[in-house]
């Protein structure tokens, strides 16, 4: 794991949680001491909320090497990951140093958020054999990591760290082509947009906004996507909602609408739903909400609503 702040941190606490044997690179002394207690940290959360027993807290951590020397953490190793700061011109130099210090099976994953993947390896003599391996902060704690290869990059490449992640317990998506930036920071990006549009515009306050998020829209999130969401809602809803707020429909929805494939209500939408399906979803959304809503109860940061005995 080369670079140790709080993305590298969290790689290689799952990493050696799963474990694996980590040797875990900064580049300065007193950059590898914070990160050794940014591991204690985040291990002792672990613990905390029960999802580490406290007898494997310090054999995971005793997993964890940690170093000033690249070629201690690269040498003998079958698979580097870098996260360093997004500086182009600063990862093209560490990948030819990777390239020059790894044996030639080793694969070599790049945790870019914005960069091109094809741009990184481009100085590399073996660009087959890297990759994007995007996690999400806190990585330790969200399950989805892209898996994104560059123009170069082998299929059997992708293949094995497709497979090295799902061992792990990760939720990889393996995407078909290099894409700076990928599908989740655009999304976020999209909305980071909006949100500051719409404070700068007077039509929300920044707590509004925030509270919007986590207490409605971001709220069905963990339980539903986008497509799914429009289906429930229907294509012809959101057809009318874009026009009314003079956006533009896109073709794909617009072709839709056209074709009668509206959504749950028709059978067919983004997904093709039976009554069975359309159940189910409904069931796990009441479900994750649910739970959601008595542990803000249980917390005290909402209120229970006040019932006729207790006026």
């Amino acid at each position: 794991m080369v670079g140790g702040g709080a993305m590298g941190c969290g790689i290689a606490l799952e990493l050696a949680i799963a474990g694996r044997q980590v040797v875990l690179y900064n580049t300065r002394a007193d950059s590898s001491e914070r990160a050794r207690a940014k591991l204690e940290r985040d291990a002792a959360l672990l613990v905390e909320t029960g999802l580490l027993a406290p007898d494997q807290a310090p054999s995971a951590l005793g997993r964890i090497r940690r170093t000033i020397v690249l070629a201690e953490a690269v040498v003998g190793q079958n698979l580097v990951i870098e996260s360093i700061p997004e500086d182009l011109a600063l990862k093209q130099q560490l990948f030819r140093e990777l390239d020059r210090l790894a044996a030639p099976e080793t694969l070599l994953a790049t945790n870019t958020t914005a960069l091109s993947v094809t741009a990184i390896a481009r100085d590399c003599t073996r660009p087959e054999r890297v990759l994007s391996a995007h996690y999400y902060l806190p990585a330790h704690l969200i399950p989805l990591v892209d898996v994104i290869p560059g123009e170069k990059t082998s299929p059997a490449a992708v293949e094995t760290v497709r497979r090295f992640f799902e061992d792990l317990g990760k939720s990889p998506v393996v995407f078909s082509r290099d894409v700076p930036g990928s599908v989740g920071p655009r999304l976020q990006q999209a909305l980071i947009g909006e949100a500051i549009r719409l404070v700068h515009e007077g039509v929300a306050t920044p707590e509004m906004v925030d509270r919007v998020l986590t207490q409605g829209v971001g709220r069905r999130l963990g339980a539903s996507g986008v497509f799914d969401r429009l289906d429930l809602v229907g294509l012809d809803f959101m057809t009318a909602l874009l026009r009314g707020t003079g956006r533009p429909v896109p073709p794909v929805l617009a072709d839709k609408v056209e074709r009668g494939e509206l959504g749950q209500k028709t059978g067919q939408g983004f997904y093709a739903w039976t009554p069975e399906s359309t159940a189910a979803y409904e069931e796990r959304m009441a479900r994750h909400l649910a739970t959601q809503l008595r542990e803000d109860r249980a917390a005290g940061r909402l209120h229970a609503p006040k019932t006729e005995l207790d006026e």
